[in-house]
């Protein structure tokens, strides 16, 4: 056996392997049982490198905000729509923070994704918690909660703790609506709720007939 071979071997002993998280206590046979870490000392020894992560992505997203604000300084009129090809400079959920600095509270957000960062995670519960938004309803795809695990830990406790709605299902969808008394704003496109550095394309339209259309089938997801 070689130093490297009884390094790792050391290190296994050391480290705690993680316990059971069951959603299933939560949100019924929907959800599945996924796995989480125990506290330990590697975990606390990493938190200093997740915050110092967390802050350089918080600079990020605001020049990312700046490239979003330079392309839609305003939110569309009824009946409009705007058809967007970004180049990576910012991503998806951008649209969330800018459209609501445009169009002050919304009553209700509704979101469909395959998948989603940690990041989008932390600034759509901060959304809530600021009283930026009354209600968030999420949708994502069962591989979210498969293969990002402390992801979907994170908004799942973060959702039930502040009473609001999560469904996993086959969901492919990315589409995203804000709504309030004077607004019915529709965010669709190819991206996931995750960092999106390539081309992709966003149709952003003020309409409430489609808007209402995109709802009642998100609602007909959240109650099935």
């Amino acid at each position: 056996m070689n130093d490297s071979d009884k390094t790792r071997d050391a290190l296994a002993t050391q480290i705690e392997m993680p316990g059971m998280f069951n959603a299933n206590d939560y949100l019924g046979q929907e959800l599945e049982t996924t796995r989480m870490p125990t506290a330990s000392k590697i975990a606390i020894k990493n938190q200093h490198k997740t915050t110092r992560i967390h802050l350089k992505a918080r600079k990020k997203n605001e020049i990312k905000m700046e490239h979003l604000a330079e392309l839609l300084p305003q939110l569309p009129e009824e009946g409009w729509s705007y058809h967007v090809v970004s180049s990576g400079n910012f991503d998806f959920w951008t649209y969330v923070p800018h459209l609501i600095s445009l169009g002050g509270y919304f009553d209700e957000l509704y979101v469909s994704t395959w998948t989603m960062n940690r990041e989008n995670v932390v600034e759509m519960l901060e959304l809530y918690d600021d009283g930026k938004v009354g209600k968030i309803n999420l949708l994502t795809g069962k591989y979210f909660k498969r293969r990002e695990t402390a992801v979907f830990a994170l908004i799942l406790e973060g959702l039930l703790k502040r009473g609001q709605r999560y469904k996993a299902f086959a969901n492919h969808t990315k589409i995203m609506l804000l709504g309030n008394k004077d607004h019915n704003i529709i965010v669709e496109g190819s991206a996931n709720l995750t960092a999106n550095p390539r081309v992709e394309q966003f149709i952003l339209t003020h309409n409430t007939e489609l808007y209402e259309f995109h709802r009642k089938w998100m609602e007909e997801m959240l109650d099935a």
